[in-house]
């Protein structure tokens, strides 16, 4: 059974890739028109923010190690964070190369602080559960 939950969250963890690529690299036009700021902060940001708020739940759970040692849940939980901050990277880099998006670093920041902010909860998690 706990294999069909792994295969089931690499399931949801590519369909959530496919869909950040796809907003990523949508047309404006295809995305519904939004006031400019949210109590001052750029809406932009904050749709970056959430749509990187999710991965790092989506990808611990879909590769989090079977047995209870910490040192290896943190481990995996570091390396899905350096994935999370190539695949931010990357999408931002792709935006640049695009006639119809840019790339903004502030973007790539607002995806940082959002996967930094699960990440957060996670490591939480991981240090005072029980085993």
């Amino acid at each position: 059974m706990k294999s069909n939950k792994r295969y089931i969250w690499a399931l949801v963890l590519c369909c959530y890739f496919a869909a950040v690529l796809m907003v990523c690299l949508a047309r404006p036009e295809q995305i519904p028109s939004l006031s400019r700021s949210l109590w001052g902060i750029p809406v932009d940001k904050i749709g970056h923010f959430l749509m990187f708020l999710p991965y790092p739940v989506i990808a611990y759970t879909a590769f989090k190690p079977t047995y209870p040692g910490r040192w290896q849940h943190i481990l995996v939980l570091l390396a899905v964070f350096a994935v999370g901050v190539g695949l931010a990277m990357g999408t931002e880099h792709l935006q640049g190369l695009s006639e119809y998006r840019s790339y903004e670093i502030e973007d790539f920041y607002a995806d940082i602080l959002g996967m930094e902010c699960s990440a957060l909860v996670i490591f939480l998690y991981i240090i005072f559960r029980k085993d």
